[in-house]
């Protein structure tokens, strides 16, 4: 488990933007130069997951862009995949730039959801191979995790395992999940015994009759702004949340800790819509959010950690604990099988909602 005290980083731990002012940026593939008067002007319209995340984002990435360049990025969200869908099928998306998570970079690519990378101006040479696809470069590792209340289990008996959060007579009290069926299933096969690395290909029946369970006692989340504010309000004992997100609401004065057992570690890209109208403004910023002093400092203000193996050395010691990265919690972890969520996602989601309002 972890928790956290006091305020969080300082000022000077949080690393200065490689983005100046100048009238000139390097921004792509093979040291191309790009005057900021070729973006003055153009507006951007960033779309991510709200909250203290995309606060971050905003910070570290679309702000600094902006004042280099003279563009202007817009913020809308939170992601959506049915609206992303709709938006694509409508042949004229809102979104130029938009971060997702694996599960769904998989589905959409067959779907022919997202332009291709322009890899002439996104340097993908400064990320970690494991997380460049011809569709989209990773820019945060994370983790679905348990977390719980310290208010509601103050003492040295508190829940580790997705067993514990469906054991309602050892732990009492509201338990929340995300309106996702990624990751909720894999914590109710864990919780039902089945081991992380037997997990794949689902047992979705066996899966869904565990969630019936405690399904009475469950609240649903539908962003991840909200699953921190349950925790806030102290609406519910325990439930899954977004490592990041536990760390911000824990650092923000919230009773609330985190098991790193059993944690389901995955990756969220950067995408480019397909019919962006400013697509390659897209792909600029895109090369910007992949630099190493903007990823660490976002590591910084929410624990999510980089893809570029150079932001390590600018993360802050404090922040090492919370990252889904480090190597004890991935030892106790395992990666989403994104492969499975490629094509089983919709036909999942679908029974999922339809399970839901039952």
């Amino acid at each position: 488990m972890v928790s956290i005290s006091g305020a969080g980083p300082t000022r000077r731990t949080i690393l200065r933007g490689s983005l100046g002012v100048a009238g000139t940026m390097m921004l792509g593939a093979g040291g191309q130069a790009l005057a900021a008067e070729e973006l003055k002007g153009k507006t951007v319209v960033f779309a991510s997951w709200g909250g203290a995340y995309q606060d971050a984002e905003k910070t570290c990435y679309c702000d600094p862009f902006a004042q280099a360049t003279g563009a202007k990025v817009l913020q809308d969200g939170p992601m959506n995949t049915a609206k992303f869908r709709t938006m694509i099928d409508g042949g004229a998306p809102d979104w130029d730039v938009t971060d997702i998570t694996i599960d769904f970079l998989y589905s959409g690519i067959g779907d022919q959801l997202f332009e291709k990378i322009d890899k002439g101006i996104v340097d993908t040479s400064r990320l970690d191979p494991r997380f460049v696809n011809d569709y989209g470069v990773g820019c945060i590792v994370w983790s679905y995790n348990l977390g719980y209340s310290t208010k509601a289990f103050p003492g040295k008996d508190v829940p580790r395992t997705w067993a514990d959060m469906f054991n309602l007579k050892r732990f009492p009290g509201k338990r929340t999940f995300g309106d996702i069926v990624v990751s909720t299933l894999e914590a109710a096969l864990m919780a039902d015994g089945v081991a992380p690395d037997k997990l794949y290909p689902l047992d979705v029946d066996r899966a869904f009759r565990k969630l019936d369970t405690i399904k009475s006692e469950t609240v649903f989340w539908s962003s991840n702004s909200q699953s921190q504010q349950l925790f806030v309000d102290g609406e519910v004992s325990m439930g899954l949340i977004l490592n990041g997100r536990a760390y911000d609401a824990a650092k923000k004065g919230a009773p609330i800790a985190v098991s790193w057992e059993q944690n389901i570690q995955s990756v969220d890209y950067l995408v480019v819509p397909r019919g962006s109208k400013n697509r390659a403004a897209a792909m600029k910023l895109i090369d910007v959010m992949t630099q190493p002093e903007n990823q660490a400092k976002l590591a910084n203000m929410i624990a999510y950690a980089p893809t570029n193996p150079a932001a390590f050395s600018g993360i802050d010691p404090q922040i090492a604990p919370w990252l889904s990265t480090a190597p004890d919690n991935v030892k106790r972890g395992f990666l989403i099988n994104a492969e499975y969520w490629r094509d089983n996602l919709k036909r999942l989601q679908e029974r999922w909602t339809a399970w839901k309002l039952a």
